[in-house]
């Protein structure tokens, strides 16, 4: 067979012809075939036309050194590895440690030695080797990684909530971010968002993001509160989390009538609620617990925090990679220079105006983490619509004698504390029903009864303590005290069905042991009493009828839907 191989070729840059002549001469008996030139300009041309295997490289030349050549050279072939070899009769270290700065591999002294020259050639032709097999696997895994963060982003990023008024971004240190971001609406169209930032970064904490994502995006749309959505999260990073590795997290919930947030911060920097008209920061909310997925028991009741809302309030979320950026001169971006960006981009978007600020800083500094921030405008726009409901006329219903099926649901004492009821309710519901499309509807129903019955029945709250921004942050302080020192209390869920035509309707009595209020002068337009404010006018437009029973401690709607 004929010999396919390729002949090796050398570049000799030497402006000395003799030491051309010499060196020529040792590599022929090598095999290798040569290019020459006599200054750095023609070496660098020579590389670029011929790509010769191995450069052999004289130090002193005249228009272009061998310096500033190598350090050419190098430049233009990038990752691949091109051995330049220096020519040198200096033996001083500082002169052979200048070989090496400016992008040598080794250094050849004159006069040459054949057996020394082989040697050398061999190695570099080793490193060659292993580099060639080095960048095939890098390769690879870079293509692994590409076809990983596709599956990734479509499994974790893909759903999240697409809206003009929520602005975000993860810049990632590497291929893979260990920052996530979830976002997603609930039944009861509150707000779910979650900033989770993973130990380290990379694929390792990408990988953690998938069972996070399952865990959110079910929980939520099942309409479990945030509390129980983090608490399912830490038990599903505990099960597959390795020892050291941890998740900081921050989980907000706006309310559906944007009067109102819960902020969870477990483990990061702090969350910032900006004022939407004058541009200033009226909290920092900071972390007060630990990161997910570090102990077994989490009571992330215990950590939430309620702020009252404003109108166009901006709520700033970001990782600490953004405020531990680092400059040029080894200066930290810090708190000061993003509440600086915040409250000085008065004719700006927020967002860009930090952006520009941590880019202005950071000039060419190398990212050393990953960066994340969200920016969220607290305005109607960032509400999905209101699932459609046909309203259907008042009849005369018959639910013992015509009801295909009742459900009697019964909560005491501490379950009080430790079951949100509504979730189940509402899949019980679904699993005898299937209507999917009065989900949110029914859902909202349900959870204005059942917080009405906890809040003001069970704990004797009153909604006028909301009124101002103390009595707001009183009113949440107050409930968790309460509920915390609860011993004895029942709320009771009675649920029929009947179908009468064309419609089916679900009777849903909701029964609390409290001392009930006076329903009998309860205005149209919201006395903050028992079912109050805007709760009782959305359960008004949505159900066919809400009546009180008793000393008021028994709220009693009829919601009905066409089936055909």
């Amino acid at each position: 067979m004929p010999n396919t191989a390729v002949t090796p070729r050398a570049l000799i840059v030497d402006d000395e012809l003799t030491n051309r002549l010499i060196l020529r001469s040792l590599l022929k008996k090598l095999d290798y075939q040569t290019l020459e030139a006599e200054n750095g300009e023609q070496a660098v041309a020579l590389y670029q036309q011929e790509s010769p295997s191995i450069i052999f490289m004289d130090v002193m030349m005249p228009v272009m050194d061998g310096y500033a050549a190598t350090r050419e050279i190098k430049k233009l072939a990038g990752k691949q590895f091109v051995p330049v070899i220096f020519l040198t009769a200096m033996t001083d270290e500082d002169s052979l440690q200048a070989c090496i700065d400016a992008g040598g591999d080794d250094f050849l002294l004159k006069p040459y030695d054949r057996f020394l020259l082989q040697s050398k050639i061999q190695a570099m032709q080793r490193i060659a080797r292993l580099n060639n097999e080095v960048q095939g696997m890098y390769s690879l895994i870079h293509r692994e990684q590409e076809i990983a963060e596709q599956v990734f982003n479509n499994a974790v990023q893909k759903n999240n909530i697409r809206n003009a008024q929520i602005k975000s971004v993860i810049r990632p240190a590497t291929t893979f971010s260990g920052d996530m971001i979830l976002s997603e609406y609930s039944p009861a169209r509150d707000i779910h968002f979650l900033l989770g930032d993973f130990t380290g970064h990379g694929l390792s904490s990408a990988l953690g993001a998938m069972p996070v994502s399952e865990v959110f995006r079910a929980m939520t749309a099942k309409g479990f509160t945030p509390a129980e959505i983090l608490i399912g999260i830490n038990k599903k990073l505990r099960q597959f989390l390795p020892v050291g590795m941890f998740l900081g997290v921050q989980l907000i919930s706006i309310s559906h009538d944007l009067d109102k947030v819960t902020i969870f911060n477990a483990g990061m920097p702090e969350l910032l609620i900006v004022d939407g008209q004058t541009r200033k920061i009226r909290h920092f909310v900071k972390s007060n617990s630990l990161p997910l997925g570090v102990v077994d028991n989490l009571d992330m009741r215990d950590i939430a925090q309620t702020f009252e809302l404003k109108p166009a309030d901006k709520l700033i979320l970001y990782s600490d990679g953004l405020t531990e950026a680092w400059s040029e001169q080894d200066e930290e971006f810090g708190t000061e220079r993003l509440v600086d960006a915040i409250e000085n981009s008065v004719d700006a978007v927020i967002f860009d105006q930090i952006f520009d600020a941590l880019q202005d800083f950071c000039g060419q500094r190398t990212q050393a983490d990953d960066v994340t921030l969200i920016e969220i405008n607290c305005v109607e726009d960032l509400l999905p619509e209101i699932a459609s409901h046909e309203p259907v006329a008042s009849r005369t219903h018959h639910f013992k004698n015509l009801g295909d099926w009742e459900y009697v649901f019964n909560l005491k004492n501490d379950r009080l504390r430790a079951t949100n009821p509504v979730p189940i309710i509402i899949n019980h519901i679904m699993e005898m029903e299937g209507v999917e499309t009065e989900r949110q509807s029914l859902f909202t129903v349900l959870t204005e009864m059942y917080v009405n019955a906890l809040d003001h029945g069970i704990l004797g709250l009153q909604s006028s303590m909301k009124a101002d921004p103390a009595g707001f942050a009183q009113y949440f302080q107050l409930r968790e005290q309460r509920l915390e020192q609860l011993e004895q209390g029942q709320i009771t869920f009675h649920l029929a069905v009947e179908q009468i035509d064309n419609v089916r309707s679900i009777q849903i009595k909701v029964e609390d042991s409290g001392e009930g209020f006076d329903y009998q002068n309860l205005p149209d337009q919201a006395e903050q009493h028992g079912l109050s404010g805007r709760g009782i006018i959305l359960m008004r437009e949505l159900c066919e009828s809400v009546e009180f029973i008793g000393k008021g401690n028994i709220a009693e709607v009829i919601y009905s839907w066409k089936t055909h």
